[in-house]
């Protein structure tokens, strides 16, 4: 039996057909259920994270406030992963001000790590391991800077809901 290329083409186009038949909107056994609201969603790793932000969304809090809640409650149900031994970095819009603002709250450096510190130690170059290595974590220092800036709630009542 030999194949053309117009049976490879012909063969594709129906293999592509099949496999992209999409889901009926009605049908969505295949897919996640559809979700609906009128004040804002939270989307989480976690459900019960999902919920902190979904919280603090329902008492009046903007969508800073409900990231923090939801960041904080991800260091609860995984810790290995989140939390406030680790850094954050945000990006957010401010819709009034039609201006984007970032924010870098990785963690800083002791004061007394200088080059002149770690060539006293004998190093030659920066330790990726040991107590040289490690930086003072930025969690919580970049969610009291996004409270202060652009949250509707103080920093306390947004980490009591996680």
């Amino acid at each position: 039996m030999r194949i053309t290329c117009g049976g490879i083409i012909l063969y594709l186009c129906v293999a592509m057909t099949i496999a992209g038949q999409s889901v009926n909107a009605q049908d969505r056994s295949q897919t996640r259920s559809m979700v609906v609201s009128r004040n804002g969603i939270v989307a989480a790793e976690s459900p019960l994270a999902a919920q902190a932000g979904a919280r603090i969304l329902e008492r009046g809090g903007n969508a800073v406030d409900a990231a923090i809640a939801t960041n904080a409650m991800m260091g609860v149900v995984e810790p290995m992963m989140n939390g406030i031994g680790g850094d954050l970095f945000a990006i957010v819009y401010d819709a009034k001000a039609n201006r984007l603002y970032g924010l870098n709250a990785s963690g800083w450096a002791p004061k007394g790590l200088t080059i002149e510190y770690l060539q006293k130690q004998g190093l030659r170059s920066m330790p990726q391991q040991g107590v040289n290595a490690i930086t003072v974590p930025g969690a919580v220092d970049g969610w009291q800077k996004l409270a202060d800036k652009f949250g509707r709630k103080k920093l306390a009542e947004n980490l009591a809901a996680a």
